[in-house]
């Protein structure tokens, strides 16, 4: 579920993690792209859907972003799944936050999502 959080939520990194993949899936609200549900591509968090943009690229997609059409899932709103390589001790700008991941927002302006579990709210 999207929780939106109010502006000046900053989060600490409690540990190193690196971007899994630097092009992935990129689209805009309405755009359909094709689920893979074949069983290739499973993952530990619940509400993620591997997905094929229409330009041939791939990420995980929130499943609660994607409505179902005849032609594929219809994304509801602009997604691009690029995510953060942060080491411990970075602060980030918390955005939203979606199923286990947060999107977050650098001291440069870069956004792009990282795990929960590798972040903890600053105090």
């Amino acid at each position: 579920m999207l929780f939106v959080f109010p502006p000046e939520t900053f989060v600490v990194a409690l540990s190193d993690y690196d971007r899994r993949y630097s092009n992935p899936i990129d689209v805009k609200a309405g755009d359909i792209v094709r689920p893979v549900i074949d069983g290739s591509m499973e993952t530990d968090f619940m509400g993620w859907t591997w997905c094929v943009g229409p330009d041939g690229r791939a990420g995980w997609t929130p499943d609660s972003w994607c409505l179902p059409t005849d032609e594929g899932w219809q994304i509801s709103r602009d997604f691009c799944a690029l995510e953060l390589t942060v080491r411990t001790g970075d602060r980030l700008r918390l955005i939203y936050s979606e199923s286990g991941f947060l999107f977050c927002e650098t001291d440069s302006g870069e956004r792009a999502w990282v795990p929960d579990a590798v972040m903890r709210l600053a105090v």
